[in-house]
């Protein structure tokens, strides 16, 4: 079980936003060839665990577009390969275009880094980022709480006996 209060606007911070466009080549025919946007890496390394992503596109008048692409959670092994350490993708998860998609992640590790794979038919991707700033407890937390909380009670029982 986790406890948030994921409704408190004041619990989210705006942690990054870009607007990339695909690179077009024209051709020799009239036709352009689109190259697509490479994977969105978030430049920094995050410590909270629950995002907020949004992904915006321009959709052709005659398509109906809904996916907009994966994030991944990245984390370092310390396995050292070819002189650097790798970062590992631990889970992706779907994301839909033009909502709020609401991503929790499990705490593995003390910090990890994120990526946004958009699909390789967007011109442009708008991508913005929040995090949960409020409080996160666990189920493990919560019940170490009673616990202590249940000790601390029979302890200043025994003492007032």
């Amino acid at each position: 079980m986790r406890v948030v209060e994921l409704n408190n606007s004041n619990n989210w911070e705006s942690i990054y936003s870009t607007n990339i466009n695909a690179v077009s080549v024209p051709m020799q025919n009239g036709t352009s060839l689109i190259n697509p946007i490479p994977e969105i890496v978030v430049p920094f390394v995050l410590d909270k665990f629950i995002l907020a992503v949004s992904v915006d596109t321009e959709v052709p008048n005659d398509s109906v577009w809904r996916f907009a692409g994966y994030i991944n959670q990245k984390i370092s092994t310390g396995i050292v390969i070819g002189g650097g350490q790798d970062a590992t993708s631990v889970s992706g998860r779907p994301l839909f275009l033009d909502r709020v998609n609401l991503i929790l992640f499990q705490k593995i590790s003390t910090s990890y880094a994120v990526s946004i794979r958009v699909p390789k038919w967007f011109p442009r991707a708008g991508v913005t980022v929040w995090q949960y700033i409020g409080v996160d407890d666990t189920s493990e937390e919560i019940l170490l709480t009673q616990e202590f909380g249940n000790i601390n009670f029979k302890l200043d029982q025994l003492l007032n006996n």
